[in-house]
C-alpha cells in the first residue's frame, strides 16, 4: 500500500509540474501576442491549468494525510474515450497539419503539443489507475486537456485558412 502512495505521489507532483510549465507557457505567450483575442484565450487557459494544478494538490494533500484519494465533485462524472489518441497521426502527423508560419501561429502548434503532452499523460495514468477516484481525477483531466487541444486546433486552423482570429 504504502508503494502504491507513493506512486500515485509520484504521477502527481509529475502531474502538477505539467500544469505549472502550462500556466506559465500561456501567461507568458498573452504577454507576447498582440491580438487581443488570442491574449484572452490564452490567460483563459492559464487559469484552466491552475484549477487544474489545485485539483492534483488537493490529491496529493489526501494522499499524504490519509494514504488515500478522495472524490472530487469537479471531476464527478467525467468521462474521457481513452482509447484513442488526441491527434491520431502523432507528433509528425501534427506536424504535418500544422505548417505554420512563426508568431501567433507558432505559439498555437506550442499550445498543441503541450495539450498533447497533458492529454497523454493523464490518458495512461487513467487507464492505470486502481482506485476509482483516481480514474476519475485523470478521466477528467484528460478531457479538459482534449477541449484545450480541440480548440486551440480551431484557433489555428480559422487563423490559417481565414487570416484572423475566430470568435
Amino acid at each position: 500500500m504504502k508503494n502504491q502512495v507513493e506512486n500515485a505521489l509520484k504521477a502527481l507532483e509529475e502531474a502538477k509540474c505539467l500544469e505549472q510549465e502550462g500556466q506559465d507557457f500561456y501567461r507568458n505567450t498573452a504577454q507576447k501576442v498582440g491580438n487581443a483575442k488570442a491574449k484572452e484565450m490564452f490567460l483563459s487557459l492559464a487559469e484552466d491549468e491552475a484549477m487544474h494544478q489545485r485539483l492534483i494538490q488537493r490529491q496529493i494533500d489526501s494522499l499524504t494525510a490519509q494514504g488515500q484519494w478522495v472524490e472530487l465533485p469537479e471531476a464527478k462524472g467525467a468521462k474521457c474515450d481513452l482509447s484513442q489518441d488526441i491527434f491520431p497521426q502523432g507528433r509528425a502527423g501534427l506536424e504535418k497539419v500544422l505548417k505554420a508560419e512563426p508568431t501567433e501561429t507558432e505559439a498555437l502548434m506550442m499550445a498543441l503539443e503541450f495539450e498533447t503532452k497533458s492529454y497523454d499523460k493523464y490518458r495512461r495514468e487513467a487507464e492505470a489507475a486502481t482506485d476509482a477516484a483516481a480514474r476519475e481525477m485523470y478521466e477528467f483531466l484528460a478531457s479538459q486537456e482534449r477541449l484545450h487541444f480541440d480548440l486551440l486546433m480551431t484557433k489555428y486552423e480559422s487563423l490559417v485558412r481565414y487570416g484572423g482570429w475566430a470568435d
